[in-house]
Protein backbone atom coordinates (compact mmCIF):
# COMPACT_ATOMS: atom_id res chain seq x y z
CA UNK A 1 0.00 0.00 0.00
CA UNK A 2 2.13 3.22 -1.15
CA UNK A 3 -0.53 5.28 0.67
CA UNK A 4 1.28 3.79 4.22
CA UNK A 5 4.60 4.22 2.80
CA UNK A 6 3.98 7.85 1.48
CA UNK A 7 2.47 9.04 4.74
CA UNK A 8 5.54 7.87 6.77
CA UNK A 9 8.64 10.02 7.14
CA UNK A 10 11.16 9.10 4.63
CA UNK A 11 13.46 7.06 7.04
CA UNK A 12 10.68 5.46 8.72
CA UNK A 13 9.51 4.53 5.36
CA UNK A 14 12.90 2.99 4.47
CA UNK A 15 12.92 0.89 7.81
CA UNK A 16 9.51 -0.31 7.30
CA UNK A 17 9.93 -1.59 3.48
CA UNK A 18 9.94 -5.08 4.91
CA UNK A 19 6.52 -4.33 6.93
CA UNK A 20 5.04 -2.41 3.65
CA UNK A 21 6.09 -5.69 1.24
CA UNK A 22 4.65 -7.65 4.11
CA UNK A 23 1.08 -5.77 4.29
CA UNK A 24 1.33 -5.85 0.24
CA UNK A 25 0.78 -9.49 0.65
CA UNK A 26 -1.30 -9.85 3.33
CA UNK A 27 -4.38 -7.63 0.79
CA UNK A 28 -3.13 -9.56 -1.88
CA UNK A 29 -4.33 -12.65 0.11
CA UNK A 30 -6.99 -10.64 2.35
CA UNK A 31 -8.31 -10.31 -1.95
CA UNK A 32 -8.32 -14.12 -2.81
CA UNK A 33 -10.12 -15.08 1.17
CA UNK A 34 -12.96 -12.73 0.23
CA UNK A 35 -13.24 -13.92 -2.95
CA UNK A 36 -13.89 -17.31 -0.96
CA UNK A 37 -10.68 -18.77 -2.05
CA UNK A 38 -8.48 -21.20 0.19
CA UNK A 39 -5.44 -18.43 1.19
CA UNK A 40 -3.00 -18.74 4.01
CA UNK A 41 -2.16 -15.61 5.05
CA UNK A 42 1.50 -14.56 4.79
CA UNK A 43 3.55 -13.84 8.11
CA UNK A 44 3.78 -15.70 11.38
CA UNK A 45 4.83 -14.64 14.85
CA UNK A 46 7.66 -12.81 13.98
CA UNK A 47 6.18 -10.77 11.81
CA UNK A 48 3.19 -9.68 14.05
CA UNK A 49 5.36 -9.13 17.09
CA UNK A 50 7.07 -5.99 14.09
CA UNK A 51 4.10 -4.50 13.38
CA UNK A 52 3.20 -4.50 16.98
CA UNK A 53 6.26 -2.82 17.64
CA UNK A 54 5.99 -0.57 14.69
CA UNK A 55 2.56 0.34 15.33
CA UNK A 56 3.14 0.70 18.90
CA UNK A 57 4.99 4.29 18.48
CA UNK A 58 1.67 5.38 16.79
CA UNK A 59 -0.66 4.39 18.65
CA UNK A 60 -2.94 7.25 20.02
CA UNK A 61 -1.89 9.63 17.52
CA UNK A 62 -5.61 8.84 15.97
CA UNK A 63 -8.48 10.46 17.00
CA UNK A 64 -12.33 9.21 17.46
CA UNK A 65 -12.85 10.73 13.72
CA UNK A 66 -10.41 8.31 12.13
CA UNK A 67 -11.88 5.43 14.52
CA UNK A 68 -15.18 6.36 12.95
CA UNK A 69 -14.36 6.14 9.40
CA UNK A 70 -12.32 2.92 9.61
CA UNK A 71 -15.14 1.18 11.55
CA UNK A 72 -17.60 2.82 9.60
CA UNK A 73 -15.69 0.37 6.73
CA UNK A 74 -14.96 -2.32 9.40
CA UNK A 75 -18.33 -2.98 11.21
CA UNK A 76 -20.84 -4.97 8.99
CA UNK A 77 -23.57 -7.36 9.18
CA UNK A 78 -23.15 -10.91 8.92
CA UNK A 79 -25.35 -12.51 6.91
CA UNK A 80 -27.03 -15.89 7.92
CA UNK A 81 -24.55 -18.99 6.32
CA UNK A 82 -21.93 -16.16 4.99
CA UNK A 83 -18.56 -17.07 5.71
CA UNK A 84 -16.94 -15.14 9.09
CA UNK A 85 -13.15 -15.38 7.73
CA UNK A 86 -14.35 -13.79 4.17
CA UNK A 87 -16.69 -11.30 4.99
CA UNK A 88 -13.46 -10.00 7.66
CA UNK A 89 -10.94 -10.21 4.44
CA UNK A 90 -13.61 -8.17 2.56
CA UNK A 91 -14.06 -5.39 4.59
CA UNK A 92 -10.42 -5.30 5.08
CA UNK A 93 -9.96 -5.05 1.68
CA UNK A 94 -12.85 -2.69 1.02
CA UNK A 95 -11.62 -0.14 3.90
CA UNK A 96 -7.83 -0.13 1.98
CA UNK A 97 -9.69 0.21 -1.49
CA UNK A 98 -11.75 3.20 0.42
CA UNK A 99 -9.14 4.64 1.78
CA UNK A 100 -6.64 4.57 -1.10
CA UNK A 101 -9.71 6.75 -2.72
CA UNK A 102 -9.96 9.56 -0.19
CA UNK A 103 -6.40 9.87 0.95
CA UNK A 104 -6.82 10.05 4.55
CA UNK A 105 -4.59 11.49 7.40
CA UNK A 106 -1.73 9.95 8.01
CA UNK A 107 -3.34 8.75 11.17
CA UNK A 108 -6.80 7.06 9.79
CA UNK A 109 -4.03 4.79 8.44
CA UNK A 110 -2.25 3.71 11.66
CA UNK A 111 -5.61 3.03 12.99
CA UNK A 112 -6.70 0.87 9.89
CA UNK A 113 -3.46 -1.18 10.55
CA UNK A 114 -3.82 -0.99 13.64
CA UNK A 115 -7.19 -2.94 13.24
CA UNK A 116 -6.11 -4.66 10.40
CA UNK A 117 -3.51 -6.49 12.75
CA UNK A 118 -6.13 -7.13 15.49
CA UNK A 119 -8.40 -8.66 13.06
CA UNK A 120 -5.90 -10.92 11.55
CA UNK A 121 -4.84 -11.98 14.89
CA UNK A 122 -8.03 -14.33 14.93
CA UNK A 123 -8.36 -14.91 11.37
CA UNK A 124 -7.86 -18.24 11.10
CA UNK A 125 -10.28 -20.98 9.55
CA UNK A 126 -13.10 -21.12 12.40
CA UNK A 127 -12.39 -17.44 13.96
CA UNK A 128 -15.14 -14.88 14.62
CA UNK A 129 -14.36 -11.64 13.80
CA UNK A 130 -15.96 -9.01 16.27
CA UNK A 131 -16.39 -6.22 13.88
CA UNK A 132 -18.54 -8.57 11.94
CA UNK A 133 -21.97 -8.86 13.45
CA UNK A 134 -24.57 -11.83 13.33
CA UNK A 135 -27.35 -10.63 11.77
CA UNK A 136 -30.92 -11.38 13.66
CA UNK A 137 -34.13 -11.20 11.50
CA UNK A 138 -36.01 -8.56 13.54
CA UNK A 139 -39.44 -9.53 14.82
CA UNK A 140 -42.41 -7.27 15.91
Amino acid sequence: MSLVRDALPPRRARAATPLLDLLERRLAALGEIARGRRCALPGGAAERARWRRFLRSLEGSWHDGDENLVRGFLDRWLRPGQDPRAAAARGLVEAADALARVSPRPETLWFYLWEMESLLSGLGPRARIPSVRNRTPWRA
